[in-house]
């Protein structure tokens, strides 16, 4: 099977216990791993599949724990650096109707990451990469390691994965620099996983039917453009196809959209990805399906996840 590189943040989500409670209303919060492109290879591995992580946290109890637990998921750390000089990342999350999150960050060690961190040689050996990180774009060095990074991957011919994993409070307003910083990552991706506001901003329109029209540009890309329980609609050369969702009692949101593409990649892993038929696109988009609608029975992201069993069975 394939190995597959999930670089970005490692971070600590505290939940509030308080459901339909805001972050100003909310007094108790329970503590769990987090951090987008952590949460799709816990996925990847959950079922099986071979997942690296590649990113930053402190060398704090924080970062002790989060490297425990992408271990006892099955995820190899090994580009994993614990620096002892900046606390872990810390994100505060409330749920509200329908699980849907409100968030507020408190940034740390995952954005001094630096390209003379990493074992470059190792990564090299990789065959598909994910880009994912909700924090990785914000500022350097963290955005300059990113990119700079997905230029010598494309010059290696590897397999790119990228989703924008967009956060309103984060880019405080700031959509332009957003759509700037995003952009050589979409020209650069293989896959890509939008939410629907993600792709109404690149599309520079709000229209969302001209959005669609928009993505069909991409002829040698599969997008995949998620929208809960509205299923998926899945895009490439051309066509436009909806995906539907199965019905679950939603709870948390949280790491929905990392366990769909963790459920993508896992599968993408399995095959030859210059031969992929549209139909095998389809039954791919489907289990992503299963598996992120799953997710949100239950709150967090990596405790979250189901077993390939599970998601088979859904």
């Amino acid at each position: 099977m394939k190995k597959i590189l999930c670089i970005g943040e490692l971070l600590i989500d505290f939940f509030t216990t308080e459901i339909q409670q805001s972050l100003i209303e909310a007094t108790t919060f329970e503590k769990q791993a987090g951090g987008a492109p952590a949460n799709v290879a816990a996925a990847i591995a959950k079922f099986g599949g071979n997942a690296y992580f590649c990113g930053k946290v402190g060398d704090d109890a924080f970062g002790h724990f989060l490297q425990q637990t992408l271990q006892n998921a099955g995820v190899c750390t090994e580009q994993l650096i614990l620096d002892p000089s900046a606390p872990t990342t810390l994100a505060f999350v409330s749920r509200e109707m329908g699980g849907e999150r409100d968030f507020i960050f408190n940034r740390g060690a995952d954005e001094l990451l630096r390209i003379e961190d990493l074992h470059l040689q190792k990564l090299m050996a990789m065959d598909i990469i994910h880009f994912g990180s909700a924090t990785a774009l914000l500022s350097d060095p963290f955005s300059k390691t990113y990119e700079q990074l997905m230029q010598t991957l494309i010059m290696q011919n590897h397999f790119i994965s990228f989703d924008p994993n967009y956060r309103a409070n984060l880019w405080k307003g700031d959509t332009e620099r957003f759509i700037e910083k995003c952009a050589p990552f979409i020209d650069a991706a293989h896959f890509i996983k939008m939410s629907s506001e993600e792709l109404l901003l690149f599309a520079h329109t709000e229209n969302f039917k001209e959005a669609l029209n928009w993505a069909t540009q991409f002829e040698d890309k599969a997008i995949a453009i998620t929208q809960g329980a509205a299923g998926t609609i899945y895009i490439k050369n051309g066509a436009i196809i909806v995906v539907p969702s199965i019905s679950v009692n939603a709870i948390d949101a949280t790491g929905a959209g990392d366990a769909f593409v963790g459920a993508v990649l896992y599968e993408l892993a399995l095959r030859d990805t210059t031969e992929i038929s549209q139909a095998e696109w389809v039954s791919i988009i489907e289990f992503a399906n299963r598996v992120g609608a799953k997710v949100c029975e239950k709150v967090g992201a990596i405790e979250a996840l189901p077993t390939l069993a599970e998601a088979k069975m859904a």
